[in-house]
């Protein structure tokens, strides 16, 4: 039997799958994942498919709007040999339902879903009946550590706060802060805190249970990597074509001086550069709001690590699934390690991409976005 797409509907606070749904014959279901967690799905699903034709009029009404509850249910895309819901197939996106439109003239309903992620954005450090000084205070440690602590706090009062996320592992480190309530501090804004401090990401990786349902392994890095593969540019059997070679110094630069927290004279500042120059002078100015002291200095001298040399960018334009090739191989933190030799303009050596976001359909084609990590050359 050959491995295939299948979609699937779980529940979003167990994450244990509730039924299969199957696309309306010649629609896509367009898909996209991203490191950035600005994912999303949509599909096009026929509305007598999941009625019971059995039923008198009027008693399926609520059939669609319970499987299809928005925040209440995931939509999962699964690539394997097994339909889906199986441990052993693999869950590419999972993403929650955000919202359903039903067609009557066609009789089809279609489904929007987004990254998990942002419900971030509407959690607080508590409940809206919170006490004003109830605080979220995080000190010493490690970027993944913190995003611990605040995912924590996003799940921690109760059941119906709870969604299948595994919380990244603890450690000390140079991370510390302090969210109270009457500051009105989002979830999100705390995580994006920590990106910009520590200069990492923060994905939500969907993994397979036992049971077939599927949760997400937090993943924190800087960057985020998941497993890799080795492809020769050029050869005549390699998942990948389209290749585009660019150097862009656009936003090359030789130094930063970051504008943190304050307004005025007593505005937090910091900078970070220095020579010797390779090019003229490119200095420039940052915003990093609300920072200051060792974050603001940790995080402006990031950004100029990051803008110090100008950017080798790669294009991918299509990464074909095959017996060798699943989807997962060209998921969001994955590695493409190309091997380059005697091409004309392309140095040799081994040239490392990180997939940054990949988005597809229902057929074997995908696009990955990837971003360039350097090369290895031997």
């Amino acid at each position: 039997m050959e491995p295939d797409w299948s979609l699937w509907v779980h529940d979003s606070v167990t994450g244990e799958p509730i039924e299969r749904v199957d696309w309306a014959e010649g629609s896509d279901g367009p898909f996209s994942a991203s490191i950035a967690g600005d994912g999303q799905s949509s599909i096009l699903v026929y509305a007598s498919s999941l009625l019971n034709p059995d039923a008198a009029p009027g008693q399926e009404n609520g059939r669609i709007a319970s499987l299809f509850a928005p925040n209440l249910r995931f939509l999962v895309r699964w690539w394997g040999v097994n339909g889906g819901a199986h441990p052993l197939d693999d869950p590419l996106v999972a993403h929650k339902i955000e919202s359903w439109d039903y067609d009557d003239d066609k009789g089809t309903v279609a489904v929007t879903a987004v990254d998990l992620i942002g419900e971030a954005a509407w959690r607080l450090v508590g409940g809206v009946a919170a006490e004003k000084d109830v605080t979220l205070t995080i000190s010493g440690r490690s970027a993944a550590g913190a995003v611990r602590q605040t995912l924590a706090r996003m799940m921690q009062w109760g059941p119906e706060w709870v969604y299948p996320i595994d919380l990244p592992a603890d450690g000390p480190g140079d991370f510390s802060g302090t969210y109270p309530f009457w500051k009105g501090f989002s979830i999100e804004e705390i995580l994006d805190e920590i990106r910009k401090s520590e200069g990492v990401e923060i994905y939500l990786r969907p993994y397979a249970t036992q049971s077939g349902g599927i949760r997400f392994q937090t993943r924190v890095g800087a960057p985020v990597t998941i497993g890799g593969a080795k492809f020769y540019l050029g050869a005549a059997e390699t998942p990948i074509s389209g290749v585009k070679y660019r150097i862009d110094g656009s936003r090359q630069v030789t130094g930063v001086r970051g504008i943190g927290n304050g307004t005025g004279e007593d505005q937090k500042t910091a900078w970070a550069g220095g020579g010797p120059f390779a090019i003229p002078i490119r200095d420039t100015k940052k915003s990093f709001d609300d920072m200051e002291g060792d974050a603001l200095h940790r995080a402006v001298s990031q950004s100029f690590a990051t803008g110090r040399q100008p950017i080798a960018q790669w294009d991918i334009g299509s990464f074909v699934i095959g017996a060798d090739y699943p989807p997962e191989l060209s998921a969001p933190g994955r590695v493409f390690n190309i091997e380059v030799h005697g091409n004309p303009v392309i140095p040799d050596g081994v040239h490392t991409l990180r997939v940054m976001a990949v988005s597809g359909g229902n057929g074997r084609q995908m696009k990955p976005e990837v971003q360039y990590a350097g090369s290895q050359p031997e």
